[in-house]
């Protein structure tokens, strides 16, 4: 077997673990969980990968990566660390690369991405560009407009308060 061959198959893989590793309720779950860690071992190897274009999802897929982001600003609200709202970065990476997107499920996930953000101590530190080209771009055309952004997303996502801390709950 090739090398080809092998990373199309690794390809093809983690592309599965993403599409059915989250079972049902996972939004809600505790938070971190072990489909945290795997989804982010997938979201990894995508990044890390020749071609991130490769790595098309079924809407399953999507909407487990969206989940994943939800989760990752909630972990960022509740321990005020930078480390989850980079992974929830990095899973927006991943999500603009799917070529038929929802545009109002991105902004919706760049509004709860930089709520969360927003709420770090300063010096807030930055997101790598070089790493996370389409994720950058889009970081910054959110800001180039935020009140605008900040309006319409307002409505899609509040924070909520349950027994193991606030949560960010979405209306995706």
């Amino acid at each position: 077997m090739n090398s080809n061959n092998s990373n199309n198959s690794e390809i093809a893989n983690a592309i599965k673990i993403i599409e059915s590793v989250a079972p049902d309720g996972y939004g809600r779950m505790l938070i971190p969980s072990e489909t945290d860690s795997e989804l982010y071992q997938q979201i990894e190897f995508a990044l890390q990968s020749d071609s991130r274009a490769d790595f098309l999802l079924n809407q399953h897929g999507v909407n487990n990566l969206f989940k994943f982001v939800e989760r990752m600003a909630t972990h960022c609200l509740r321990e005020t660390e930078f480390l989850p709202c980079s992974h929830a970065a990095e899973a927006l990476e991943l999500l603009l690369w799917q070529p038929e997107y929802d545009e109002h499920m991105i902004l919706v996930a760049l509004a709860l991405t930089h709520d969360a953000y927003e709420r770090l101590p300063e010096p807030q530190p930055e997101f790598d560009g070089k790493r996370l080209p389409r994720f950058s771009k889009a970081w910054d055309h959110f800001f180039s407009d935020l009140d605008h952004h900040k309006s319409i997303s307002s409505v899609h996502f509040r924070i909520g308060e349950e027994r193991d801390g606030p949560r960010y709950i979405c209306y995706w």
